[in-house]
């Protein structure tokens, strides 16, 4: 039934709501006295005849003294304990604080530890009064008290993963979403522990004490009001055990596949982390590799936006770069604005800086879309990269293609009204071979290309200006081309000599 807040603090009723699942913790004490009661008389009958051996006053103290739950020393002493680990809880709902929500969460994160010692402390308490006051027990009372103990135990360990389980919205209205994705500190029972604890107290014990039973040949009048109680809450905690173990296991699980399957799908993705178990540690190791997946796929988009992105993915992931330097077939291309000077000294650094901008923003694509590399912008001019190793295996056609589409780019930006007036650039292109590699020093470096191929591009595009034309492509790139390049048209300008080379080069002008 839904809670309906008429009068009153609705902040309040959210709390009672987000802990009522919490308080249900209280009636451990009750479980625990079935089946304290239960395991002790059945294993007192199995070893002695008589479940009532010692007294009264003995069983009184040992909270044995009838079927059912008995109002025994151990009994008080854990209600004790209970209402005292919980009252926080109770005081954080009537006034939230946040030194009272630290020692919620710190209980919550220790609460197998805190339910043991409390079952110990009870135990210890129900055998060490009876010593005091009767003197040495007899031994049936002593091993009774321990198969009872192990009952308990394993109660303990299912009836608090199922409460665990349960308490979802409460873990999350005490922490914060970033600390729901850590992992926290608390004390945990591996999982091979709570099923084996199962298998032993609701399985294995049974057993043996039906086999006592009837190896001493007991009347079944004596144990079968016991032996029917055991039995049955032997199969009802069974059951729960399967069901966390299912809760608790399973579909966390399959929480994980899904937000794997999410994350290869590109969404990076992290899960909660509700408890301290092995789970737990699982989901801790998900949320890093997650966080390492973010945190990579933002440095290469980082990267992305100071050098290309191919040459990023290459140095992060594939690793095919030598870094030491090497030899490549290369396209090289050089792009600058004509008559860059005088037009920049009419602008200030703001426009200055918007203009080239807007200018990069138009020009650019071609190149990256005809498989090319921005290796750098010098100022007005680019360096742009065609070569196998950097994903253009027709490095020659792809270069010819990419100027054809940057010159269309350029008519676009001048048509967009973004120029300060018409701009003009100059395109060269040659190919050849090129040394890649790390420049620099080790605390400073570029992954550049260098060699005559790239001064060879760098000249050519300086002669546009002498020659009048916009795109100049040297007789080897043109080769290199080949068919590839039979769809743009060239126009032969002769050979001309280049400064710091001594024999003249053949050139073309697209036209």
């Amino acid at each position: 039934m839904k809670d309906i807040v008429l009068f009153g603090d609705p902040e309040k009723a959210e709390r009672k709501r987000q802990l009522r699942e919490f308080f249900g913790i209280l009636i451990i004490p009750f479980f625990l006295g079935f089946i304290y009661s239960s395991f002790y008389r059945l294993t007192m009958v199995a070893l002695a005849g008589n479940p009532d051996i010692g007294g009264g006053p003995l069983n009184f103290m040992m909270g044995a003294r009838h079927q059912g739950v008995n109002i025994g020393l151990p009994f008080i002493a854990m209600v004790l304990m209970v209402y005292a680990w919980a009252r926080p809880a109770y005081m954080y709902v009537r006034k939230p604080d946040e030194k009272l929500k630290a020692k919620i969460r710190a209980r919550l994160g220790n609460i197998y530890r805190d339910a043991f010692l409390m079952l110990v402390i009870s135990q210890g308490l129900a055998l060490a009064v009876p010593v005091a006051l009767f003197g040495v027990l007899p031994w049936q009372v002593w091993a009774a008290s321990g198969v009872a103990f192990l009952g308990q135990a394993a109660l303990l360990i299912a009836h608090i993963d199922a409460h665990l389980s349960k308490q979802k919205k409460l873990i999350v209205s005490l922490y914060t979403p970033e600390e729901l994705y850590a992992l926290r500190p608390g004390f945990a029972i591996p999982i091979y522990l709570k099923i084996s604890s199962l298998v032993v107290g609701f399985a294995i014990i049974p057993f043996i004490l039906i086999y006592l039973l009837f190896l001493n040949r007991v009347p079944w009048d004596t144990f079968a009001g016991d032996f029917g109680l055991m039995l049955f809450l032997c199969g009802v905690l069974l059951l729960t055990g399967v069901n966390t173990v299912y809760h608790g296991v399973q579909v966390p699980l399959n929480g994980l596949i899904g937000k794997m399957r999410r994350v290869a799908g590109g969404e990076f993705v992290k899960t909660h982390i509700f408890f301290s178990d092995e789970i737990a540690h699982l989901k801790a190791g998900f949320n890093d590799m997650v966080g390492g997946l973010k945190e990579r796929e933002e440095l290469q988009d980082t990267f992305g936006k100071y050098m290309s992105i191919e040459i990023a993915r290459e140095l992060i992931h594939n690793k095919k770069v030598n870094l030491g330097g090497e030899d490549v077939e290369a396209a090289v291309m050089f792009c600058d604005i004509r008559n860059f000077t005088p037009l920049s000294e009419k602008m200030g650094a703001s426009s200055l800086v918007e203009f080239l901008n807007n200018y990069f923003h138009y020009i650019t694509p071609p190149i990256t879309a005809n498989h090319g590399v921005i290796n750098k912008f010098m100022g007005d001019a680019v360096m742009a990269i065609y070569t196998p190793q950097l994903g253009s295996s027709d490095y020659a056609a792809d270069a010819l293609r990419a100027a054809a589409g940057m010159r269309a780019a350029l008519a676009a930006f001048n048509a967009s009204g973004k120029a300060p007036g018409k701009v003009e650039f100059g395109i060269g292109i040659h190919a050849g071979k090129l040394v890649a590699g790390n420049i620099g020093t080790a605390a400073r470096l570029e992954y550049t290309f260098i060699g005559d191929t790239v001064n060879i591009a760098s000249r050519l595009e300086s002669k546009t200006k002498d020659l009048d034309t916009d795109i100049i492509v040297s007789g080897p790139a043109l080769a290199k081309a080949g068919a590839a390049g039979a769809g743009l048209r060239f126009e032969p300008l002769g050979k001309v000599a280049l400064k710091g080379k001594s024999e003249q080069v053949e050139i073309f002008k697209l036209a």
